[in-house]
Formats: C-alpha cells, structure tokens, sequence
C-alpha cells in the first residue's frame, strides 16, 4: 500500500490517518469541509511527514469521490451520519452504494468500520460468523449495509469493534468517556445507562484502526467481489471495572457507579432523540455483550483497555 484515501477524519479515520502516515503511506482525508480536524499521533510511530493532504470531497457524490480517490490503492470509509436511526437510513445506504461502485469502478478495495449493532439480540458471544439478530432500526440498517457489501462486485471488508476509548474517543459518540471516565475525572460519580456487572466488549481505537489496515492488506489476496466479516481486537470489562480503574489512576476513591434503569432512557428518550436511540440498543448495555477475538487477533496485537482508559484521561 502506497497510497490510501480516508474518507471522514473522526475518532477513527484520524487514527487510521496517523498509523498509516507512521509506515510511510501517502494520505488524502477526504471530508465535507476539507478542513482539518483532530490527528491522532500514535504513540511509537514516526513523526508524522509528510502530513495528509486534505481536501474536500462529498463521498455521496460521485464524481467528487471518484477524483479524490484517483490513484489510490485502497479507501478506508470512516464517514458517518448523526446518531439517529431516521438519518442512517437517509444518508447511510447512499454513502455506501457510492463509495462500493466507486471502489469497484477503480479495481481497489475498501474497508468500512462496523458496531456491534447488527447482532445486538445474540445470547452468546459475538464472532466473525454469528448470524445477524437486529433488535431495532439501527441494527436492521447495520445489516442491509453488511449484506449489500456482501453482494456487491466491489472487493470489501467491515471490521468490527466494540464500544470505542482511546486517544480519539470523542464525547459524544464514546460511553465510556461520556459516562465514565469524563465525571470521574471531574469528582463526580459515574452514571451509566446500563448494567455495569456484565461484561461489555471494548475496542482501543488505535487497535480498531491497525485491524482495519491489516484487513486491507488481507484484501490484496482474495479474488475480486469478496467481502470479509472482520473483529478487531476487543477485551470484555464490566463497566465497574473501568469505572475503579479509572478512579485508580486517578488517585480517587471507588464509588460504584450507578446504572440508570432503562425506563428512565426510555422516559428521557421520548425528548431527546440520542437516548431513545440509546434505549432501543438495551441488549448490548443491560445484557453480558461479549465479543470473541477473530482472525486479526494474530497479526493486531491487542492494547490493555486501561492503557485506552489512560490515554482519555
């Protein structure tokens, strides 16, 4: 890989960016804006030089994506929508349709980040071959995207990650830093819209993004039209756990964080859209949520949650 185009710098294509430039890949982060937002720096790799060409491209427009990603050898698809189930289905379907035929048209691959969401209604543990079990709109939409990828001529890969901290996290979109590590830096009592006694799979972004370049590196060898079902690396903490260890470094003492009841999300939800989006996800947060390592566990080391934990604060 020489080249690579990054659509959308968030939490994860800011990491993506970074790890990429480390190895001396040639980089294009492609946004609405053309802006530059915040760039990750992992930690262990070389400066950052030269930076990541920035420019402005909406990847629904055809032509736009299709000149951004001129001469690239793959497409990592970081962008994303608001956390609505109303939006997904507006802008989501046509964001991927796009950047697939896009991908196909140029003869490259393409890897998207993917959740949890599509497989929320599981009693066992979530793995690379576990059958689809949406519970709610989200989840439905999660897995439309996962089959028309599946179907599609272009050569593809969704990698899976569970609840993302690290370097990156940003508030809005970690629970674990919203809930957790944020009021327990500020002196304040973790509050948690969940069980915090059951195990729940954590992703570091950092691994996220190495598991989601090694999935491109993987596609270089498999025959043209394939989709591959990846899980980055995850570790499966209870919720207490983070809460203490988070205390810990912070020279605090453990207060058992309190988990809100589902029916005051879903009370709440009837106001605000992000917790009745947030309630409807109740498997994953009020049930054990465990995610087993997949074929990436040999070749993506997995970092310690804590030191994704350490990083946040």
């Amino acid at each position: 890989m020489k080249q690579a185009l990054v659509i959308g710098n968030g939490q994860i294509g800011s990491e993506i960016a970074a790890q990429l430039i480390g190895s001396g890949v040639t980089v294009r982060i492609a946004t609405r804006s053309g802006g530059r937002a915040q760039q990750a720096v992992t930690v262990g790799a070389p400066a950052p030089s030269p930076a990541p060409a920035h420019i402005r491209a909406d990847a629904t427009d055809r032509s736009q994506l299709a000149q951004a990603a001129e001469g690239v050898d793959v497409i990592f698809a970081c962008a994303h929508a608001p956390y609505d189930s109303r939006k997904w289905e507006q802008v989501l379907p046509r964001l991927d349709q796009a950047v697939l035929d896009t991908a196909a048209e140029l003869s490259i691959p393409v890897v998207f980040p993917e959740s949890v969401y599509a497989f929320t209604g599981l009693t066992r543990p979530i793995t690379e071959t576990s059958p689809f079990a949406p519970v709610e709109d989200k989840g439905r939409i999660r897995q439309r995207l996962l089959e028309a990828r599946s179907a599609h001529s272009a050569t593809s890969a969704s990698v899976i990650a569970g609840d993302l901290l690290g370097r990156t996290a940003e508030k809005w979109s970690s629970v674990v830093r919203m809930c957790i590590t944020e009021p327990i830096s500020k002196g304040r009592r973790a509050l948690v819209p969940a069980r915090t006694d059951v195990p729940h799979g954590i992703t570091v972004i950092a691994d996220h993004a190495a598991a989601m370049i090694q999935a491109a590196e993987d596609l270089t060898t498999v025959p043209a039209g394939t989709h591959q079902l990846r899980i980055a690396p995850a570790s499966n903490p209870t919720l207490t756990e983070i809460a203490d260890f988070t205390a810990d470094v912070l020279g605090q003492k453990h207060k058992r964080p309190v988990p809100v009841p589902r029916w005051v999300t879903r009370a709440v939800g009837a106001f605000e859209r992000s917790f009745y989006e947030l309630n409807q996800l109740a498997p994953i947060w009020y049930e054990p949520c465990v995610i087993e390592p997949g074929t990436l566990a040999d070749a993506v080391p997995i970092t310690d949650w804590r030191d994704g934990v350490r990083q946040m604060l």
